[in-house]
Formats: structure tokens, sequence, C-alpha cells
């Protein structure tokens, strides 16, 4: 059988996107929900239930799979399932769960500054340790291995075990400049979290003013060799990390024995296949929305600290990122939707001009709050707010890593014309966005063509070309 096809998978927060495209870049698109739920004791979702949600969406794409040649993954970073002997030990705690609070406490008193200055980002609840230290702190047995939810995906499909950089530089356990993990504050989470502060002669409760103190983490002063292989090892997005499997092949209707690549974090492994120009601030908008430049010298990390970012690896790993979070503008956008629909909208319905009551405010979370009045005035005040949002995340990144030409938006946020509108009004720079629907699962695609062989670069695959003004639109202002 002919196998022109590559697949990449999006496993994101809300739903787990598929992608078959061709050599000429046509594509057909299939997704299903993520099954995260609710339990006793916050947001997480089975191992097993992601395996047969991967099955599903894989099984929305019909007998065209049959024809994929190398599979590409992405998706969201920091959550992961503990595994022993190749069993999950826990379910995947959602990164945005906010379990993991005596875990982060924990790592600020034991290797204060020093921590944020390795990793490239404040300890937060979001990172994998602290999910890591919730999960030993209440009973579970010690893991020999953290998988993330885009390595999970690998294992199922191919029994290897192998992470990307931008999903390391998401676990709160690697150095973003030496490129490797830490074994002492692995060791430190794996060793439950309720321990003493830094003892005397320690040196990790110290900031690392000098290079050489930063660069002595990861090094033998951590005697037992705890949670030195928690991680899996590190390898360059587009190189076959695994193949399928004959089992794997069976359940999901893949070809045995084609290459699988990991493509890296979600925003990363969009952008990476995106065509934009290195000057390009790239705004990822989903249920995150999040700013992205792409920097190939190594960034000040105690100056993108100050201004609250956080750096990271590109996929590859031979150049860096800097990440900005302007909000969660999906949680904003589905509040507004859900009070007008309380209000008397249907869903859908949202831009219509439907009467509320006049002189309250109605607080959409994230610190965002509208006035109540016709529904289409509310709309265009809450993308006005989100806009305001992202122009202050973009003047963050532009003070550390330089100016920027152009805003290119992607994501389910860049189909939205009013918010287009709205962020041109503000940030001062071109707006264009990418007329990619699923960008994620694509870059994800662009990488496994490098694992086939197809081309050198996600960059190098068939991109369509940016768009500054869709059929039908005046042009966006700012352009």
């Amino acid at each position: 059988m002919d196998r022109g096809l590559l697949l990449g998978l999006d496993v994101g927060t809300t739903r787990i996107k598929a992608v078959v495209i061709d050599t000429a870049g046509g594509e057909r698109a299939a997704s299903v929900p993520t099954p995260f739920g609710r339990s006793a004791e916050g947001i997480d979702m089975g191992v097993a239930d992601l395996r047969r949600a991967l099955g599903d969406v894989l099984s929305a794409l019909g007998p065209e799979r049959e024809r994929v040649a190398a599979v590409g993954l992405a998706g969201m970073a920091e959550s992961g399932a503990p595994m022993r002997d190749g069993r999950a030990l826990a379910p995947i705690i959602a990164w945005h769960d906010g379990r993991g609070k005596e875990t982060v406490a924990s790592l600020e008193r034991r290797f204060g500054p020093a921590l944020a200055l390795w990793t490239g980002r404040r300890v937060r609840t979001v990172s994998s340790v602290a999910k890591l230290g919730w999960l030993v702190d209440h009973g579970m047995a010690e893991p020999d291995r953290w998988l993330g939810v885009p390595e999970l995906a690998l294992f199922l499909l191919t029994g290897a075990e192998a992470t990307e950089h931008s999903l390391a530089a998401r676990t709160g356990a690697y150095d973003v400049t030496e490129r490797r993990f830490l074994p002492e504050v692995i060791a430190h989470v794996l060793a439950g979290t309720h321990g003493p502060g830094p003892g005397a002669g320690s040196r990790a409760g110290a900031a690392p003013e000098a290079a050489d103190e930063v660069a002595a983490v990861g090094g033998a002063e951590w005697g037992d060799g705890r949670g030195a292989a928690l991680f899996p090892p590190v390898r360059a997005a587009g190189e076959a990390m695994g193949s399928v499997v004959g089992e794997a092949a069976a359940e999901f209707g893949l070809p045995e024995g084609i290459p699988v690549t990991i493509a890296g974090h979600d925003h990363l492994a969009a952008a990476a296949g995106l065509g934009a120009r290195p000057d390009d601030l790239l705004n990822s908008v989903g249920t995150a929305e999040t700013l992205v430049r792409r920097l190939d010298a190594r960034p000040d990390v105690a100056r993108a600290l100050e201004l609250d970012l956080a750096v990271t690896l590109w996929p590859g790993g031979e150049a860096w990122a800097v990440l900005a979070s302007a909000t969660r503008s999906g949680l904003v956008i589905e509040a507004l939707a859900a009070h007008l629909e309380r209000g008397g909208s249907k869903a859908g319905e949202g831009m219509a001009a439907i009467e509320l009551p006049v002189g309250e405010v109605v607080a959409l979370g994230q610190g965002i709050e509208v006035a109540v009045g016709p529904a289409a005035e509310m709309w265009a005040a809450t993308l006005e707010a989100l806009a305001r949002r992202t122009a202050a995340a973009a003047e963050r990144v532009a003070a550390l890593a330089g100016p920027h030409r152009r805003l290119v938006v992607f994501g389910g946020g860049s189909r939205n014309p009013a918010w287009l509108q709205a962020k041109a009004a503000v940030v001062g720079v071109p707006v264009l966005r990418s007329p990619v629907a699923e960008a994620t699962a694509r870059g994800a695609a662009l990488a496994a063509g490098v694992a086939a062989g197809w081309w050198p670069t996600p960059a190098a695959g068939p991109i369509p070309p940016l768009d500054a003004r869709p059929a039908g639109l005046a042009p966006w202002r700012g352009q």
C-alpha cells in the first residue's frame, strides 16, 4: 500500500486532535474530547482512558491511517503519569489542577532562587515535579519513570521511552541552559516534601550568582543517585524515537514498523511549522493564551524572570524560546458564553444583541470584568480586555528579546476576526493568522516528515502562507 501520508497527534487540554497530511500539504483532521474528569482529589484521567481516546481519534480518520508513513506527537506539557515496570501508578493530573502547593513550598525552601534560574521559570503547581511530589506525599510507591502525555503516547504506540527538549524543560527539573535534568531536585521530590530547608553547607539554598555554581547541579554530589533516570532520555524533535509495534498497529490501525517522533510542547510544535520569521512574535490562542519568541542565543534567564517570562528550549534543542502568559483566554470566553446563555442567548448566538440588566458587571475570571449590557457590547469589551493582556505580554517579551515585526496568531482564537481586530488595534504591529485549523497537530505531522526522511526540518515541509486578510473582510487595523 502507498504510504503517502503523515500523521500528527496533538493531545490538548480539552481535545485530542489528529491530522493526516500528504506531500502537497492537503490534510484531513479528526478530534475527540480529552478524557479529563473531576475526581475526589481534583481533575485527572487514567492512562487507560487516554489510550481509549487515542484509539477513538485514530478510528475517526478511517482507512487513511493505514497509509501513514510516520507519526509525530505533541501536546500539553507538565501533565504525566508516574510509572513502574511499564505500568501507571496513578492517574494523569491535569496541568491546571492546583495539587502540589506543599511541594512547591518545599522546593523553594530547599533550593531558593537557584531553581528558577536553572529551570527558566518560577516553580509552580503546574510543574510535573509538583504533581509528582503530591503523589509521593499521598502514599504512592516510588516510580522508576515519569512519562508526560506525549511521551505516554509514544510508549503506547512503540513501547519506547523518550522525551524532547521543550517538554523536558516544562518538568520543573531540567536545566534549560545546561540542557540536562537536575538529580538533586528529582531526589528531593521523591524523598517527600515535608523535610527541613537546606542544612549547613548546602549550596542549593543560596542564589547562584556565579555561573559555575549553576553548572554544578547535576553532578555527582547526590550520593544515592535516586531519581537520576526518572525522566526518559531527551532526544531531538524529528528524530525517530521508536517504531509502531505489532500490538499497537492492530489496536490503533497504523502500519507496523513506521517511525514515531515527539514534536514537542504544543505551542512550540505548532510554531516550528508555521513558516514564521525569526523576528515574529507568535501568539498561541487556546485554553491558555501564550506568546512565543524564538531566540538563537541563550537568553538572560535572570532578566526573563524579572519580566515574568519563562525560558524554554526550542524543539530540537539548538535554540531557545521565551514564553509570556497573557491569560487563560479560553476560560474567559467560555465564562462569557455561559453568562449570555443564562441571560437568554443560545449557544452560538453570543454576538447577538440581547438585552440584559444594565449597571452591573460580570466577573469572567482571570481578573477580567465587563459591564452587563447588550451581548455584542459585552463581547467587544471582553475581546478588548483580552487584547490588552496580549499587548502587555508582548511588551515584556520585547523588553528581553528586542522588537518584533509581526504578531502571528494561531490556534482556535485565530479564527475569530473580531478578536484579531481587537489585537491589531493595540499591539502596534501587523497581525497575521495561520490558516491551519489544527496548528499543533499539523506541526507534529511535519516533524513526522523529518522522521520519515521527507524533509530536513518541519519548516521545509508544506506550509500554507500566513493570512493577513481573510476573504470577505476588510484589512485588520494595524495592517
